[in-house]
């Protein structure tokens, strides 16, 4: 009989006292949805780049975490932070640059669609959350793609749990014109929108690190 998983505070607290195979293990759990989180906004090597800092964050700041959030939550919280700091270190001449009020796309950040999606209709998605304010699309992902609660989000964002709320439900209005406008065709934007859950679950599976789309 296998013994049971441990949780991600037991292999911290492990990590804690010296146990490195658990500090591994607490890393390999989490690191594909920390390599999604920046994939989705910057190309390969920053994505890569970006998720060993955040891990390295993690590494120093160990003994600093309380417990008072989900394990998740704080690594997605330094995540976000390390994204912030590279988008304000590219943008030296602009340093009063409000980041979360920006889209990706605005920031010149990301790479072509089609090194990830292979599909016309994932390609669209991905587009048009990449021309949602920042702060719109990390919620939009962290709530449908790595499920947390809103109140994880608000922890994440530093932002009131109403605020977050009304964020999603504008993020989603959103993105639902954005398809429209960038649609190249009045089929793909039927397509996208009538299995719009399909799309964005397949496109997730093609933003982990071990996916190829074999897009161009």
């Amino acid at each position: 009989m296998s013994a049971t998983p441990k949780t991600d505070f037991e292999l911290l607290g492990a990590w804690r006292e010296g146990d490195q195979r658990a500090g591994r293990e607490l890393f390999a759990r989490h690191f594909d949805s920390i390599y999604r989180f920046f994939r989705s906004k910057v190309d390969d090597d920053a994505a890569e780049d970006l998720t060993q800092q955040t891990f390295l964050g993690c590494v120093k700041g160990k003994d600093r975490y309380r417990g008072d959030a989900s394990f998740r939550t704080y690594l997605y919280t330094i995540a976000r932070n390390r994204l912030y700091t590279h988008i304000r270190d590219r943008q030296r001449r602009d340093a009063v640059v409000e980041v979360g009020q920006k889209s990706v796309a605005d920031l010149g950040l990301c790479s072509p669609t089609g090194q990830i999606a292979a599909r016309e209709e994932q390609r669209l998605l991905l587009q048009a959350m990449r021309h949602l304010s920042l702060e719109m699309q990390v919620a939009l992902e962290l709530h449908y793609w790595e499920g947390l609660s809103v109140r994880e989000i608000a922890a994440v964002i530093d932002t009131p749990e109403g605020t977050i709320k009304r964020r999603l439900q504008r993020a989603r209005q959103r993105l639902d014109k954005l398809i429209v406008e960038l649609a190249s065709s009045d089929e793909l934007r039927r397509s996208t929108q009538a299995n719009f859950e399909d799309w964005a679950q397949a496109l997730r599976a093609n933003l982990n690190p071990s996916s190829d789309s074999g897009g161009s």
